[in-house]
Order: C-alpha cells, then sequence, then structure tokens
C-alpha cells in the first residue's frame, strides 16, 4: 500500500516536469528561429548592399 501512496505522490510531479520540459523547448524552438532569422536578415543585407553597389 505505501508504493501506491508513494505512485500517486510522483503522479502530479512528473506532470509538471513535463509541462516544464514542453515549455523550456518551446522556448529554445522560438530563440533558435529568431536567430535564425536574424542572421537570414544580416545576410540578405549583405546581398542587397552588393547588388546596390553594382548598379
Amino acid at each position: 500500500m505505501s508504493a501506491m501512496n508513494e505512485f500517486f505522490f510522483l503522479i502530479p510531479i512528473l506532470s509538471i516536469l513535463f509541462y516544464l520540459l514542453v515549455f523550456g523547448f518551446g522556448i529554445y524552438a522560438v530563440a533558435t528561429g529568431l536567430k535564425l532569422a536574424k542572421e537570414r536578415n544580416a545576410h540578405l543585407k549583405t546581398i542587397a548592399e552588393e547588388l546596390r553597389r553594382r548598379l
């Protein structure tokens, strides 16, 4: 019976950890997307400047 009580005690803790992991992954995905977008914009800016110089 004691093992069953410990199991029911762990269920809420595990669910909170799961949601924290999902939330953390979401933040990581957004941060990575923003970083890649910033790098892409910087690259496109250099291309645009090169095209302006050629004209």
